[in-house]
């Protein structure tokens, strides 16, 4: 990973990340998991107990408010505790009707009556289960408690992550500027190297003819093939989206999808510059800097 020139502390968050929340009251547990993953937009993905399905909105609306982008999954758990346990009780009269059933059917075909009650209970309807009534002004509070645990130990695992995102894509951005310092620098002899080569070949083409070539002309002809390869344009514009994308990098608020625009700038003026110049030293460079761009390109994949 590179390291970033400057020790600043980057608000930058990642959109991968996972919390936990949990929150009891009233005799009621709630547990909610939150895990999120890349993804172009926001997505939030619920799933709710049957109870709380009413407060689905909601719960994704609060997840909503505090995420930008990423695929984010919502796992709520409701568990009752104590006296809001479901309670089970036996129905009697179908036990009892039951049992003076076998009692009969063991008379009629001469078999023993031998019904045991680990039988007689385990036949569907014996056993009946109830759970307390579901209040849900009662329980949004305590699935809501949840959620904000939950949200806030996603936040920080993603704020962390987004951290080391934004230094190394601070690192690389300091060196795509010296990069585009060392182009510029080079850029500078292009003008004099073409007037050499140009010169060169109209000698090459006249040698034997005795004609002497057109000074003046020779002179402009080669300015405008050194204006064609000209990069001081391109060279500014890599250091404008440089810049943009440092303070992007240092904004409180979801900047991937415009540093991913930048990414794409910064390669097609990488493109135009490698066209554009026949220089070998030039090209040399021009391969690296697409190459660091390509890196900083992935990791603003995992940025919110």
């Amino acid at each position: 990973m590179l390291e970033a020139t400057e020790d600043v502390q980057l608000p930058t968050r990642s959109m991968t990340g996972y919390g936990r929340g949990e929150h009891c009251g009233d005799g009621l547990r709630a547990t909610v998991e939150l895990r999120s993953v890349n993804h172009r937009f926001l997505d939030v993905q619920t799933k709710v107990p049957r109870e709380w399905m009413a407060l689905e909105p909601a719960l994704a609306g609060l997840v909503r408010g505090r995420l930008g982008r990423g695929r984010v999954e919502l796992f709520v758990r409701r568990e009752l505790e104590g006296l809001r346990r479901a309670e089970v009780r036996v129905d009697l009269e179908l036990a009892r009707g039951v049992r003076t059933a076998a009692a009969q059917l063991a008379t009629d075909l001469g078999l023993p009556d031998d019904l045991a009650v680990s039988q007689l209970v385990s036949l569907p309807g014996v056993l009946v289960s109830s759970e307390p009534q579901t209040d849900i002004d009662q329980e949004t509070p305590v699935v809501m408690a949840a959620l904000e645990q939950a949200l806030e130990a996603l936040v920080q695992m993603r704020q962390v992550e987004g951290a080391r995102l934004a230094a190394d894509v601070s690192g690389r951005l300091d060196r795509i500027d010296q990069l585009r310092s060392r182009v510029a620098a080079l850029s500078h002899e292009v003008p004099v190297a073409i007037k050499a080569r140009f010169e060169r070949r109209v000698a090459d083409l006249l040698a034997g003819s005795g004609s002497e070539p057109d000074p003046d002309r020779l002179a402009q002809e080669a300015a405008i093939l050194a204006d064609k390869a000209a990069v001081d344009e391109e060279l500014t514009r890599l250091e404008s989206h440089v810049a943009q994308a440092r303070d992007l990098l240092g904004a409180d608020e979801p900047v991937g999808r415009k540093l991913d625009f930048l990414v794409q700038e910064l390669n097609r003026e990488a493109n135009t510059i490698g066209s554009k110049s026949a220089e070998t030293s030039i090209s040399t460079l021009v391969v690296e800097l697409k190459s660091v761009i390509e890196k900083v390109r992935e990791q603003v994949a995992n940025i919110e």
